[in-house]
Formats: structure tokens, sequence, C-alpha cells
């Protein structure tokens, strides 16, 4: 690698057959290979609370939903509005669907109804690809401070935290 080329390291915080939570700098970075479990919500908050606690001057999410059939019962959906209404990740929140077709639809349609219903504290949006996703976010972390990122480091950490 050439000297001063950003190797993003991703720090793997809990990983199970569909879920994945990592951090890198400030940013929790969490892919969904299938629609979450209420164990998984408790997990994801757990992992937000640590993320959030490392980070006191603003910390980033970006919700990564790679693939999975949108299943979601009301104990997830309670989950999800409650994690919203919290709003740890004080720098933003993007969920990014990255599934195709009418089950991206399905997905960003309960992440939007999601984010309506918790009205969040920190600024949150739902995109359908990464690249807008990540120039949405950079524009947030640079405005708050913190660890400073470029668009070629964001993409390449959350391109690390998709690979399997």
């Amino acid at each position: 690698m050439a000297k001063g080329v950003y190797a993003p390291r991703v720090e793997i915080l809990y990983e199970d057959e569909t879920n994945r939570h990592a951090v890198e700098k400030n940013v929790h970075l969490v892919v969904w290979f299938d629609a979450p479990n209420v164990e998984q919500m408790i997990e994801y908050g757990r992992c937000a609370d640590a993320v959030a606690k490392r980070n006191p001057s603003g910390s980033a999410l970006l919700n990564l939903v790679v693939d999975g059939m949108p299943r979601f019962s009301g104990e997830v959906r309670e989950a999800a509005k409650k994690h919203t209404q919290k709003g740890l990740h004080t720098v933003g929140a993007a969920h990014v669907i990255l599934v195709p077709g009418l089950l991206g639809s399905a997905v960003r349609g309960f992440l939007g109804t999601t984010v309506l219903l918790g009205r969040p504290k920190n600024p949150t949006k739902v995109f359908g690809d990464l690249d807008a996703a990540t120039r949405w976010m950079l524009g947030r972390l640079h405005d708050a401070g913190g660890p400073r990122w470029s668009a070629d480091d964001l993409l390449a950490t959350c391109q690390r935290a998709l690979q399997r």
C-alpha cells in the first residue's frame, strides 16, 4: 500500500449469521443480511450506546440493509421506534437500503415509517444507494467536527463492513 493511503480498519463489535455491528472512528456501521429479530434489536441498542459513549463529541450511524424478507414483528417495530426516538448518533443516521426491487421498496417503507413515527432527535434519512448516503453523511461528519473523513475513506469503510 502506498504511504499516506488510508486503510480502513473496521472493528467488529457484534456479528451473527444475519447481522454485523462495526465501528470505524466515530461511525457505527450496522449491516443486515436479513430482517432483524428482537434479540438483534437489543444488540443494536447495546452497540449504539457503546459507540455513542466512545464518541462524546458525536457519532454517526450507517445502517446498511443488504438482503432479507421484510418481516418485522410488533416487538421489532416497537424496538426500532424506541431506538429512533433515542437518537444516540447525534451526527446523524443514514438508513441505506441496498435490496433491489419490491423487497427494497418494502424495507424503505418500513424504515421511512419508523423514522416518521420515531421523530428522531438526530438528522435521519433513508437512501436507496450508498453513494448518496455517504455524501450526505460526510457533510454531517464535517459539520460535527471530530475525526476527519474523506469521501473515499467513508465509502471504503462501508465496503469493508459489507464484506462477508
